[in-house]
């Protein structure tokens, strides 16, 4: 019977150091942080005001100037449903935008660069060091 105790409390002990190790060497993404960056891509005279939030979590109204940006940094929800989006207005017109979506984005981006333009918005690419992935629109 000690044996038994001797062993369990070892793989016990195991076990905790393996989880600890993953852990602190970010094996498990859900456990770092997030980065969202939103930027003024408009032009040069047109004030962008985002108003950044999830259901927990609002981050508050921003105004950016052409070409200046903002971040924020969360967790992500260990179940997999953290979601924050953005009202973005320029010339009295408004505009929405998911910014972090953890189903379309937690294998994507650990720091989510957004250039916000006139058309839709881009999120860089880090591959090619430019703002060139726009496969995304407003609501």
């Amino acid at each position: 019977m000690i044996m038994v105790g001797s062993n369990s409390y070892i793989l016990f002990l195991s076990l905790l150091l393996l989880v600890s190790l993953v852990a602190v060497s970010e094996g498990w993404t859900f456990l770092n942080y997030r980065h969202v960056y939103v930027k003024n891509d408009l032009d040069n005279n047109t004030l962008l005001i985002a108003h950044c939030k999830s259901k927990q979590d609002d981050i508050g109204v921003q105004n950016l100037h052409y070409q200046e940006e903002f971040k924020f940094q969360f967790k992500p929800a260990l179940w997999g449903s953290t979601l924050f989006f953005c009202s973005l207005t320029w010339d009295g017109t408004l505009h929405s935008f998911d910014v972090y979506d953890q189903d379309r984005d937690d294998s994507e981006c650990k720091d989510c660069k957004w250039s916000i333009q006139r058309n839709q918005p881009c999120r860089f690419n880090f591959d090619t060091q430019k703002y060139d992935l726009c496969d995304y629109k407003y609501h």
